[in-house]
């Protein structure tokens, strides 16, 4: 554990973070970090809180995914991670747990939301001897127009303006020994970065296992 080491980076990191909070709102998708709305500022708070907790660990890969969905990201701000993960208890690395530990909704909704993917991620991470640093390539929730709860595949010129920037942005300053992709968007989007990577399958519509023994394989390949 090196908390010296995350204070650094978290510094280091504010360029990205004004970038993410840039993103303007669309017709077709939300910009999850806009410092102009409550919720947006409540997801960076909750994002910079996740990061404090992960990086003295000082995590050696990175996972790029696909976009948030609005079961997981767009309510929380932090990737695979749905509600019910982040008001849940402290993981194995010291992550999460909840709002004793200053994690904070977007909502009053009664309802605890989660989602497949983030509890299926979740669950391989803690089999990890150290955690993974994960970012989808588009930092913004794509759904359909008039449909906040609703998920899409973002478009080729969505990930040219908006998700290849703020990836090359992140990977030039957190510098990771190794880049991962999680399913074909985030290997595309590496790929227009000129970044040849590994893809695992994502963990959504039944990638489960496929997906934990991908990412087990690369870990065990690593050590």
């Amino acid at each position: 554990m090196d908390t010296t080491f995350a204070q650094h980076i978290l510094k280091a990191l504010q360029p990205w973070f004004t970038t993410l909070q840039s993103l303007k709102q669309r017709p077709n998708a939300h910009a999850l970090y806009d410092s102009k709305t409550v919720a947006g500022r409540v997801r960076m708070a909750n994002l910079q809180l996740f990061l404090s907790q992960l990086l003295p660990w000082k995590p050696s890969v990175l996972l790029v995914g696909e976009a948030p969905g609005y079961r997981g990201a767009w309510r929380t701000g932090v990737n695979f991670c749905s509600e019910k993960i982040m008001l849940g208890p402290k993981d194995k690395f010291g992550c999460f747990g909840g709002l004793d530990a200053g994690y904070q909704r977007i909502t009053d909704d009664p309802k605890i939301w989660g989602e497949a993917s983030s509890t299926v991620a979740q669950r391989v991470f803690q089999e990890l001897p150290e955690p993974v640093l994960v970012w989808p390539a588009l930092p913004m929730h794509p759904h359909q127009v008039g449909e906040d709860e609703s998920n899409r595949t973002p478009t080729p010129d969505e990930l040219r303006r908006y998700a290849a920037p703020q990836l090359k942005q992140l990977i030039d300053i957190y510098k990771p020994a190794q880049i991962a992709a999680v399913g074909n968007i985030g290997q595309s989007t590496l790929a227009e970065l000129g970044i040849s990577s590994v893809k695992i399958r994502h963990p959504a519509h039944g990638g489960g296992p496929a997906f934990r023994e991908g990412l087990l394989a690369l870990i065990r390949d690593k050590t």
